[in-house]
């Protein structure tokens, strides 16, 4: 009897795991999937259809004030359907002010003791009001002089949220040597930051840019020299890289460029009749054209093949996970890349 009744309960177990809502696809490795959640009308369809892929979503919504107060709304149509479904939330907060990273918003809030208090205090108010598991902190184009201040406002929203069971998170810029002085990534202490925070998120995407000349957006040679700096700096389990769900159209003829979505490709090489290249050192796509007013294009993304090469890299170098830029505009196949490539 006590046979039958061990055995009865190791089936009723075993039934409730598999018919749980888990997060079947993303999870059953235990790597991290990490989709970001920004200010897109086509986010929460992304959410709803592919939650499954999931294990974290990072709203990007919120920024500060001066005064560090959070300025920004939570998407909570967003936030209560993947908490139903175990996802772990978290509001990402950044520096962002009108259209661009305001470094001297950055400088106020890491330098000024009573901006400082506000920012923490208002952290702790926003996860604990809008139900989120934790803070992903993203503040981009600070000044390298706010390296120390930055690593410690970190670490003082660490200490502040870890004993109330809420985790923190910073996204930080690829980064290839520990240089204090470099004008975009100088301000990220990677060890200091590395101790402090839950998770460090890698942005290894926007290698290039519009802002200079076209090239691969996250090379695979690129993002592992990142990654090998990367883990020699921080603790493997919390180390998450990232890739894009979207490229950039370079128009060389004059200078400047756009985003693209990455849904949007197919209806590009459809209506220009352009036959895609792959890049073997960076395992990534070209595209090149010329367009209906003479001018020259090249544009680089991603597919599949690379979006599953590029995913695998958490598992090569065991990483805690992988992150998303952005939910809404990836292409069909995006989310069973991702899924492949975590497989061992």
């Amino acid at each position: 009897m006590k046979k039958l009744l061990y055995l009865s309960i190791i089936s009723t177990i075993l039934s409730s795991f598999l018919l749980s809502p888990c997060n079947v696809s993303a999870g059953s490795n235990s790597k991290i999937v990490l989709g970001y959640y920004a200010q897109d009308e086509n986010a929460y369809d992304s959410l709803i259809t592919n939650y499954s892929y999931l294990t974290q979503v990072s709203t990007d919504s919120f920024t500060f004030d001066s005064k560090g107060k959070i300025v920004g709304s939570a998407p909570k149509e967003a936030i209560s359907f993947a908490n139903k479904k175990n996802i772990e939330t978290f509001a990402a907060v950044s520096n962002w002010q009108g259209d661009y990273f305001n470094a001297a918003l950055a400088h106020k809030i890491v330098g000024d003791s009573k901006v400082r208090k506000e920012a923490i205090k208002s952290i702790l108010n926003l996860v604990k009001t809008n139900q989120y598991k934790g803070i992903n902190i993203d503040f981009e184009n600070i000044e390298a002089k706010d390296r120390k201040a930055f690593s410690s406002f970190i670490g003082e929203i660490s200490q502040t949220l870890r004993p109330k069971g809420y985790l923190t998170m910073v996204s930080v810029p690829a980064e290839f040597e520990n240089d204090p002085t470099n004008s975009w990534s100088g301000a990220f202490d990677y060890k200091e930051l590395g101790k402090h925070a839950d998770y460090i998120q890698v942005m290894t995407y926007d290698q290039n840019g519009p802002w200079g000349p076209s090239g691969p957006v996250a090379g695979k040679d690129w993002m592992e020299a990142a990654i090998q700096y990367t883990i020699s700096e921080i603790p493997l389990q919390k180390v998450i890289i990232g890739v894009p769900a979207y490229g950039y159209n370079w128009n060389e003829t004059k200078k400047n460029g756009d985003i693209i979505a990455l849904k949007e490709i197919p209806a590009l090489i459809a209506s220009i009749g352009a036959k895609p290249e792959w890049d073997e050192s960076s395992s990534s796509i070209s595209l090149r054209y010329q367009a209906d007013d003479g001018s020259k294009h090249v544009v680089w993304y991603e597919n599949a093949a690379s979006i599953q090469e590029k995913t695998h890299l958490t598992i090569k170098y065991n990483l805690a996970g992988i992150s998303i830029w952005s939910m809404g505009t990836e292409d069909s196949g995006f989310w069973e890349a991702i899924s492949a490539g975590l497989i061992e």
